[in-house]
């Protein structure tokens, strides 16, 4: 009896590894957005699909939920299926409705689309719900920059530089914000001309 209690648990234990393993390998996969992954456009469906297995087998609740619809809609974002990215987004949101990312993400997603209003109504949300959050600012900026609105493009700019420097998000934000302010300044000075 003690001999096949023994198997059992032992061939238990080889069936549950694989699964163990892959579930590992699926959230390295789903979650391998800052890597040489995000660059390589054969990675973006294996990305994807890693985040819907582990979004399928419905173990995930909360925050890692969100975040696997978050990063799911990054992968989707990144193949050109915007709507699906949407959904994903929308789906973080109300999942966590105060991450500024997941708002954040889905207005960049607005921009891509052209819904520059939608987008702002986004950025500004992610704005409240964390006022140093740079990166709104810079975007805001942006979309100012399409709607040739210069003065509050550049007052965009200006406050992303002026907010702490808090993490890579911000530094990247702060960076492009100085970018865009010199080129607004050079097309100026060719304007004067």
């Amino acid at each position: 009896m003690r001999r096949l209690i023994l198997l059992a648990l032992t061939l238990g234990a080889i069936a549950a590894a694989p699964r163990v393993h892959a579930q590992d390998a699926d959230r390295t996969l789903c979650f391998s957005l800052n890597t040489e992954n995000y660059k390589d456009k054969e990675k973006f469906i294996a990305g994807e699909d890693a985040c819907s297995r582990m979004i399928a087998t419905k173990s995930f609740k909360g925050k890692p939920l969100a975040a696997m619809h978050r990063a799911r809609g990054s992968w989707r974002q990144k193949k050109g299926d915007l709507d699906a990215a949407l959904a994903d987004y929308a789906t973080a949101i109300k999942i966590e409705p105060k991450n500024v990312e997941s708002f954040d993400y889905r207005a960049d997603v607005y921009q891509q689309k052209g819904d520059l209003d939608r987008a702002l109504a986004d950025y500004d949300r992610a704005s409240k719900l964390d006022p140093l959050y740079a990166a709104a600012h810079f975007s805001r900026g942006m979309i100012f920059e399409k709607k040739k609105d210069l003065g509050k493009a550049r007052e965009e700019y200006n406050t992303a530089i002026k907010l702490p420097t808090k993490d890579r998000i911000a530094q990247w934000a702060q960076d492009n914000a100085r970018t865009r302010l010199k080129a607004l300044d050079e097309d100026g000075k060719d304007e004067k001309k």
